[in-house]
Formats: C-alpha cells, sequence, structure tokens
C-alpha cells in the first residue's frame, strides 16, 4: 500500500482508520489468494477436459461407441477424480490452498476487529460482551437448575418424613 495510507492518522477516528486500512490489506491479500486459488481450479478442468477429449479420441480410433449417457458420465468422472488428484498433491496446489485459508482467516480476523472498534464507538455490545453474556447466562441455567434439582430432592425427603 502507499505510504501515506499508513502514515499515522490523528484524532476521535484514528482507531477505525487503522483498522479500515488493516482490512483494506487483508481484502486485497484475500482477493489476490483467491484468484490464485481459481488458477488451480482452472488447471484441474483444463486438464481434466483435454484428457477426457483423448480417451473419446482413442475410442473413436478404435471403433468403440459410448452405448448410453451414463457410460460417458462414469468415464468423465474417472478422469476427473485422476485429474482432481494429481493437480491437488502437487506443491503448487498446496500453497495456493494454504494461502487462500490464511488470507480468509486473516480476513475474518481484521473484519471482526473493525466491527468491535466501531461498535464500541457507537456504544454498541461488542461480539466478546455478547458472548460473556451469554457465558453467563448458561452459568446461571446451570445454577439454577442444581438448584430446582436440591429443592425437588429436599421436598421429597421432606415427604418421605411425614
Amino acid at each position: 500500500m502507499n505510504h501515506f495510507l499508513q502514515s499515522p492518522s490523528l484524532g476521535y477516528n484514528r482507531e477505525f482508520n487503522h483498522q479500515l486500512f488493516q482490512i483494506l490489506e487483508a481484502w486485497f491479500n484475500l482477493q489476490q489468494a483467491s484468484f490464485d486459488y481459481l488458477l488451480v481450479l482452472l488447471e484441474v478442468w483444463l486438464k481434466t477436459v483435454e484428457e477426457f477429449l483423448r480417451v473419446l479420441l482413442s475410442l473413436t480410433e478404435n471403433g468403440e461407441t459410448i452405448q448410453h449417457w451414463q457410460q460417458l458420465l462414469q468415464m468423465w468422472s474417472q478422469v476427473f477424480d485422476r485429474a482432481f488428484a494429481e493437480t491437488f498433491q502437487s506443491e503448487h496446489a498446496l500453497q495456493a490452498r494454504g494461502s487462500f485459508l490464511r488470507a480468509v482467516l486473516i480476513f475474518r480476523k481484521q473484519q471482526q476487529q473493525l466491527m468491535a472498534v466501531f461498535l464500541e464507538a457507537n456504544n454498541l455490545p461488542t461480539r466478546s460482551e455478547l458472548d460473556e453474556i451469554h457465558r453467563s447466562i448458561y452459568e446461571l441455567r446451570k445454577e439454577l437448575k442444581s438448584f430446582k434439582k436440591a429443592f425437588a430432592e429436599s421436598q421429597k425427603t421432606e415427604s418421605d418424613r411425614l
């Protein structure tokens, strides 16, 4: 990114602007990683079409014909599975997949951080605050359930005594 965009900002929106630039950078990285991953997928399809046409040409040269569409589909599936396995086992495909997943996770993290800054600036509850409230409600429900159980047992022993 441009050095001007990375210069420190001032004022009330400083943290929000910083997070905004962070998410923009993460978004650009995600787009690049996505494009690289799509190229790997395109490679699979190109290999499949090329190999499938070779198989069909070989059949016609041998005088064989395809009897029904299921046979054609089965041939396509076998060729696609082989091309997919070969491509996705390559180092290049592993790198592209890893970069894509890493970029998605970083973008998601940046997105959450930006949203937290926005929510805090507007006096709205953040995700962590809501998570804490949910955790408290869960614990209170467990505690209430155990109290109800203890109360029911004490009522039962009281009625057994009488």
